[in-house]
């Protein structure tokens, strides 16, 4: 596949995560779920999804494009979960599979892995 830059928030802490941690044990509470109810994205259903774990591999969530982190997170939202660990990355992904809305990659073999400023999102 052609590399494809792909954007996310992510937590710095490998046992935690936004819903699950890099095992893909939920760890909800720890993550969006520590937000106030106002955090929309925190109302999503994120039970098990097989497309996580295709192939037997682990999978991670982002998004195609780096506007579209913030139709998800709020710069609340996004301020108190850097408060809890969390940074924006991008990832220079070779192997991905696209949907609506979200775009599943594999870190493992991702060319290149860059840390974002906060401050890009969110523009004053």
């Amino acid at each position: 596949m052609k590399p494809k830059w792909l954007y996310r928030l992510e937590s710095t802490d490998k046992d935690n995560g936004l819903w699950y941690n890099s095992r893909g044990e939920f760890c909800f509470e720890k993550g969006i779920g520590s937000l106030d109810d106002s955090c929309k994205t925190k109302l999503l259903g994120m039970g098990y999804d097989e497309r996580y774990r295709q192939d037997g591999k682990m999978w991670f969530s982002s998004c195609s494009n780096q506007e579209d982190l913030t139709h998800w997170y709020s710069k609340k939202d996004a301020e108190e979960l850097i408060k809890k660990g969390f940074v924006f990355t991008k990832y220079l992904a070779v192997d991905y599979v696209e949907y609506d809305m979200e775009t599943v990659f594999l870190k493992e073999t991702a060319l290149e892995r860059v840390e974002l400023d906060f401050k890009e999102f969110f523009k004053q």
